[in-house]
Parts: C-alpha cells; structure tokens; sequence
C-alpha cells in the first residue's frame, strides 16, 4: 500500500528547499519557476501538505522576502510554506539540492 503516496523525488525536497530559503509562494508562481506544468505542481503541493510537510498560509497578507526586497502583499492566491515536518524532514536528507535562486537579503 502507498507506493507514489509517501514518495518524495528530488523535485519536491528542491520545491521544500525553496520553500525554506525563499519563503511561502503560490502554485502558479512555483509551477513557473521549477518548469513544471500548473496542474503537476498542485498535485505536488497537495501531497506535500498530505504529508504535513508544507502548510496553506493562513490570513490575507503574506509578507514577501524575494521580491524587491521585502515587501508585504494582499494574497490572492493560495500560498504554501514549509512546515515544522518538512523542515525536520529536509535535515534528515543526505543531500538537500542547491536551490538556484538568490537567497533574499534580510
């Protein structure tokens, strides 16, 4: 039982990488920055979050550290960050893949 339903590929610990480094992000965004296709990358967030990896971020504000500098922002999409799971879950990995996008500065 759960063959593809607890897997996580290299894909998914980069998009929890990223999530950690860059902070919380929204499918359609994500979907473009991994060259995945939109429907792909919710299926992606949704097993991450069955996973309790990742969270929905919760409130209509969403405080942004990757665009010009940091920035606050009214949500209108789902937003999605890393959880405390997937944040113990990547500190167990062997080898976590370089997330090629420059980390923000704070």
């Amino acid at each position: 039982m759960g063959t593809m339903n607890d897997k996580v590929d290299e894909t998914d610990i980069k998009l929890l990488q990223y999530l950690k480094t860059l902070g919380p992000d929204y499918a359609k965004l994500l979907s473009a920055r991994f060259h995945v296709d939109i429907a792909e990358m919710r299926e992606r967030l949704d097993h991450l979050e069955s996973l309790h990896f990742i969270e929905r971020v919760e409130g209509r504000i969403v405080k942004y550290y990757h665009r010009r500098m940091k920035s606050v922002k009214h949500r209108n999409h789902t937003y999605y960050m890393i959880s405390r799971e997937g944040d113990h879950f990547l500190r167990e990995q062997d080898h976590v893949p370089d997330v090629d996008w420059k980390k923000p500065r704070r």
